[in-house]
């Protein structure tokens, strides 16, 4: 019986072992510095490389089993279930919005910009709305559409600012409607609705069996976020998106989408590298309802697709380094402290893979 058991713990130390090509030192760093409280309301940083996780750790009382919400990293989750969509025949990209969203509420007096919004207008958050929720802009309609008793009358009832497809603007209304958008095409399409469809097609394939996703009281799925996930669910997006759509052989959603979420879209404002320390402010691209930033390392270019979720909540997908960083976090409001995860990238997570030095 002690032989046996020795020889499991060997294989598990053996499974357990980070990469030869990681640098652990500066991951260790990276942990004492959460620690020490150096950076606050750090909840989880999980590390893969080559599809494999090599790094774990859990704060303020977390563990791998619970729940994390979410915040705006579902929007991301969203955009993935869009390009399952159009690579099903039942979306297209190119579609009008408003006669698909008619199944459900019929506007009047209709600003004829409005009339203009293409599904992917708000997929990549160029709708034209007068809304603007990026941190420090305006104008804010999140409460009315987070909180309020029927968001898709009210996300319809955002004026105008632009015509579509001229100007980024990130506004939850976008992406609550892009989540009632899909759901009017499964419902063309006689198909289940989109709850089944993200299960179906999205969740189950990459075994993700606990997860919570929430309903509006007007009763479509809150597609701009507070969904629930475990770390490791939301690394498995990260881990599909690095592997060009596939999972363990299977094509989930097309390269022709991965590759655009990677490479971004359209030009943003906003700039996540600002805050750190002899780091150029680059402006983010986004696409899909993913963003991109660019880290500058040693006279290097790392890019990196990540989602955003208030608190902190990131999933990194950087091709490159063959590598996908997940931090969930509990700074809800400080988009500050939020933006502590990209030094902590810039100074020690993405130093950590040795092709980067």
């Amino acid at each position: 019986m002690k032989v046996k058991l020795l020889f499991i713990s060997v294989i598990a130390f053996i499974w357990s072992l980070p990469s030869l090509a990681i640098e652990t030192s500066f991951i260790h760093q990276a942990v004492s510095d959460v620690n020490n409280g150096l950076y606050k309301g750090i909840d989880s940083i999980l590390i893969y490389e080559n599809n494999n996780l090599v790094s774990e750790h859990y704060f303020n009382s977390f563990d791998e089993e619970q729940l994390h919400q979410t915040k705006s990293t579902f929007k991301s989750i969203t955009g993935l279930l869009a390009a399952i969509a159009f690579d099903k025949n039942i979306l297209d990209p190119n579609e009008f919005v408003l006669p698909l969203i008619s199944r459900f509420l019929t506007l009047e007096h209709v600003d004829s910009r409005k009339a203009k919004i293409k599904v992917k207008d708000l997929l990549n958050m160029t709708s034209g709305l007068d809304c603007s929720e990026m941190p420090g802009t305006g104008p804010y309609h999140e409460e009315g559409v987070d909180n309020g008793a029927n968001p898709l009358k009210y996300s319809l009832s955002i004026t105008m600012s632009t015509e579509p497809g001229i100007e980024w603007k990130y506004c939850n209304a976008n992406s609550f409607l892009l989540g009632v958008v899909i759901s009017a095409a499964l419902e063309r399409a006689k198909y289940s609705n989109i709850d089944h469809f993200a299960n179906k097609y999205l969740y189950q394939p990459l075994a993700i069996d606990d997860y919570r996703t929430y309903q509006s009281p007007d009763g479509f799925l809150y597609a701009q976020g507070n969904a629930r996930f475990k770390p490791k669910g939301l690394a498995k997006f990260g881990l599909l998106m690095l592997n060009k759509g596939q999972w363990q052989g299977k094509q989930i959603v097309s390269s022709r989408h991965i590759d655009s979420i990677l490479n971004g879209i359209v030009d943003t404002h906003w700039s996540w590298t600002d805050l750190i320390k002899g780091h150029t402010p680059l402006k983010a691209r986004y696409g899909y309802q993913w963003h991109r930033t660019v880290f500058e390392i040693d006279n290097k270019t790392i890019p990196a697709s990540h989602t955003w979720g208030n608190g902190g909540q990131f999933v990194f997908v950087v091709p490159s380094l063959d590598a996908v960083i997940v931090f969930t976090g509990s700074n809800y409001g400080n988009i500050v402290k939020q933006k502590q995860v990209f030094e902590i990238m810039y100074k020690y997570l993405l130093p950590a893979f040795s092709n980067v030095s």
